[in-house]
């Protein structure tokens, strides 16, 4: 995998947002966002806000496409592609990918946009926020599966 062209692609065509407040408190966890708010980030037909739960990823939807081959071809590299092709969460994509957690964000609202997958969490299931935040942080945010492209 290469994951310099990779992190090249995502910091090019992607941003993140914060959802809340830069400093969020709950039982025995502190979480710092350093991003501007999402009510801060660029809006319009060129732009796709995508809801990773825990943050916004815009993807520059004009930028997202000059890379599409690139990405599908990053993704032969795949260490698991059954897995790949299965769905997995941000959690086991970050590692396989050569990325921290953030990165594999940043990659899943990619291919969402590019439409080489969808993303699953608790609230495309239906949950509300809070339980949409626990499944998350036990995993459950993943992509549908990776097809390779034609």
């Amino acid at each position: 995998m290469d994951t310099d062209k990779l992190c090249q692609i995502i910091n090019e065509s992607t941003t993140i947002y914060r959802k809340g407040s830069a400093i969020e408190e709950s039982p025995g966890v502190v979480q710092y966002f350093g991003y501007d708010h999402t009510g801060t980030a660029p809006a319009g037909d060129n732009y796709d806000k995508v809801d990773m739960v825990f943050v916004d990823v815009v993807v520059d939807r004009a930028k997202a496409e000059q890379y599409k081959g690139t990405l599908a071809e990053l993704l032969r590299a795949y260490p698991q592609p059954e897995r790949l092709a299965g769905g997995p969460s941000y959690i086991e994509l970050a590692p396989n990918l050569g990325l921290e957690q953030e990165g594999a964000l940043r990659v899943m609202a990619l291919g969402k946009t590019l439409g080489m997958w969808e993303i699953i969490s608790g609230s495309t299931m239906g949950f509300g926020r809070e339980e949409t935040m626990r499944l998350a942080g036990s995993g459950f945010l993943m992509i549908s599966g990776y097809r390779p492209l034609e």
